[in-house]
């Protein structure tokens, strides 16, 4: 129901005198209804009911019938101090009354707890205070009761105290609550002995055929559940009592256009950062109607991770700007998406031992429309663990806004290619793609395609393949992508080829066809790998950069699981015996840089036996020759051999 329209339902009960019931305002937690009642309701209740004073009352955590007195008392106390904050002013002068009205402004809260808490130190009960009915403050005014689920008093008790209130005074009530959560507070207590009650087979729970069957009369953990929740969770007496209290229920979702731009002034402090996202509202707005989701605590959730976001690309440089604008607005969307996602406990792709920092995510490969997100690691990262790394963050961006200048300069050259036509095939007719795929083969062996061109192409055509088009061989794409790859002067990393779906069956079949391709790659990045790990045992190249260079590599040893291993033992003792006091010292610099952390036995296992057989050669009384410069310099990479070594073991079968 529209807000204005509910406002207006609440308004005409307040003002009918003869109504004699509450209003209800039911909804879901997190939906908004305390932010509508704070933020809308109450302020026209002030501006339409000059005569009525309001009085906003959480019933959360509440556990004696006392203490809702007490919260009553201590509301009507607020009010006295908001009155005499006003006055402040006209009596002490303008200066002086504003300072006054900030610190009583400031101490209400504080004031009003004392009072309460004065009342239990001088043993005063609500009951011996006079009667909230007697009182000439409480009279016509409006009370709204919110967290009643939340209440820990029982439910039917809470609602007779309110009664007693409806009926007297012409006291108006306003209950706000999430009722399917009534009852499940109080459901927790004595929980052993409901259970012990819900096993006597005596009660009727209605099991009807189900229980029958069952031989042995034995009852499932489930069942001993539901059964407990029948009997105590809300009670028939709740329905009854509620009709007799509650003249209007209404359930309260909110249109989140409605308040959209008050969530965002209210939470959202960067100027700027607000007025981008008031600008992209339709685009937010649209993905939480597409997910069916109302919940406003989430929109919040997903609004100060966005300015958070935005924050750190704001300070990122690149030419032209709109690539940088295209990212954010990217960012925005898996933002939105995940936080949803993440609210409603949903599985979100698990980026796991991939070095992708981004990409496009992969959902269900046969649809057409809307079956993939471009995702960002490092917005998962900070929804779930509250990771910002503002440098992860420029590098993934500033990385992704280079290459799509690189494709851009591509698609000028490459806009009469048939690729530029097949990849929007569910726009084209069965006979024109039939055509296309005749002659796409030949395009791609020509060479008219780049390494950056291969994951697109290859899911594409995965894509027809699961919509019925199977008139074309993998086989005659793969083998000229893989010459392509041999001859490929550039750099060009494996994840490039990746892709990101939680879908298992699309993402093995995928590598599958893509393997050879993989098997390429791998292979040109080992030949790399053997010219840079000459520098391990070369001790000339054992020099002050010999660190910086172990450092820089680190990953990729880590990777292939192994740093050691890429030497001889006998070699290494050999270099060992030629090298002085400052290539000694410069090598164990670059062996503590890559062994630098406790777990090196989920990585360097493979090293172990490399390990074992140096430390058995490396006598530095021998190999220092009488020179104690020289001894000292190799005590010391004894040790880190030895300490290294004996990580690796740690938890390990060797």
């Amino acid at each position: 129901m529209a807000e204005e329209r509910i406002i207006e339902q609440i308004l005409e009960y307040v003002k009918e005198e003869r109504f004699r019931q509450a209003v209800l305002i039911d909804g879901d937690w997190g939906s908004g209804k305390t932010f509508f009642v704070k933020e809308t309701l109450i302020k026209r209740f002030e501006d339409q009911f000059a005569d009525k004073k309001t009085y906003y009352i959480s019933l959360y955590g509440i556990s004696e019938p006392k203490e809702i007195f007490d919260e009553i008392y201590a509301a009507m106390m607020d009010r006295v101090i908001d009155k005499i904050g006003q006055k402040t002013e006209e009596q002490f002068g303008e200066k002086t009354g504003e300072k006054l009205e900030r610190g009583i402004r400031k101490s209400r809260t504080v004031i009003s707890k004392i009072f309460v808490a004065g009342m239990q130190y001088f043993n005063i009960d609500a009951k011996n205070l006079p009667q909230l009915s007697d009182l000439k403050e409480i009279e016509k005014s409006i009370i709204i009761f919110d967290d009643l689920e939340r209440c820990e008093i029982e439910i039917n008790q809470v609602l007779g105290l309110i009664n007693n209130l409806v009926e007297h005074s012409g006291i108006r009530v306003i209950l706000v609550a999430n009722q399917k959560e009534i009852g499940k507070m109080n459901f927790s207590k004595e929980l052993w002995n409901k259970y012990l009650i819900a096993l006597d087979d005596r009660i009727d729970f209605k099991e009807g055929k189900k229980n029958k069957e069952n031989k042995e009369n034995k009852v499932s953990k489930e069942q001993l559940q539901s059964r407990a929740e029948l009997l105590f969770e809300k009670s028939d007496l709740y329905q009854k009592v509620k009709e007799k209290l509650v003249g209007l229920t209404i359930y309260y979702e909110p249109e989140l256009s409605e308040i959209f731009g008050v969530i965002v002034d209210e939470y959202i402090k960067d100027e700027t950062i607000k007025e981008y996202i008031l600008d992209n509202e339709k685009d937010i707005i649209d993905i939480f109607e597409q997910e069916n989701c109302h919940n406003i605590r989430t929109l919040i959730f997903a609004l100060v991770a966005i300015e958070k976001f935005c924050r750190v690309i704001k300070g990122i440089e690149f030419s032209p700007l709109d690539y940088i604008n295209e990212e954010k607005k990217k960012v925005l969307k898996y933002t939105v998406n995940d936080s949803i996602k993440i609210k409603k406990g949903e599985r979100l792709y698990y980026w796991g031992s991939s070095d992708a920092k981004s990409g496009i995510v992969y959902r269900d490969i046969e649809k057409i429309r809307e079956w993939s997100i471009y995702g960002y690691r490092f917005v998962d990262d900070y929804l779930l663990q509250c990771k910002l790394d503002e440098n992860n963050i420029k590098d993934t961006i500033l990385e992704n806004v280079k290459e799509r200048k690189r494709i851009e300069d591509e698609k000028k050259i490459k806009a009469s290619l048939l690729y530029q036509k097949l990849m929007y095939w569910w726009e084209l007719e069965d006979e024109e793609i039939e055509s296309i795929l005749q002659d796409f083969p030949k395009e791609v062996s020509a060479g008219k395609y780049t390494p950056y061109d291969f994951k697109s192409i290859i899911v594409t055509l995965m894509q027809l393949q699961a919509n019925g088009f199977k008139d074309f061989e993998y086989v005659d794409y793969i083998q000229s992508m893989k010459a392509i790859l041999e001859d490929y002067d550039g750099s060009f990393e494996k994840r490039k080829l990746e892709v990101l779906s939680n879908d298992k069956k699309f993402i093995k079949d995928y590598n599958e066809i893509v393997k050879p391709l993989f098997d390429i790659i791998d292979e040109k990045n080992n030949k790399e790998k053997k010219i840079d790990n000459s520098r391990l045992v070369n001790r000339a190249l054992w020099n002050e950069s010999f660190e910086l260079f172990c450092q820089n590599h680190r990953d990729e040893y880590m990777k292939d699981k192994k740093f050691l291993s890429y030497m001889e033992a006998a070699r290494f003792i050999e270099q060992l015996k030629n090298a002085n006091v400052q290539q000694i010292t410069f090598f164990t610099y670059g062996l503590k840089a890559v062994y630098n952390f406790s777990n090196l036995n989920d990585y360097f296992v493979s090293d172990s036996s490399v390990l074992n057989e140096i430390i058995k050669q490396l006598d530095p009384e021998t190999l220092s020759s009488g020179k104690r410069t020289r001894k000292i310099a190799l005590e010391k990479l004894l040790n880190e051999l030895k300490d290294a070594l004996e990580l690796i073991k740690r938890d390990s079968s060797f």
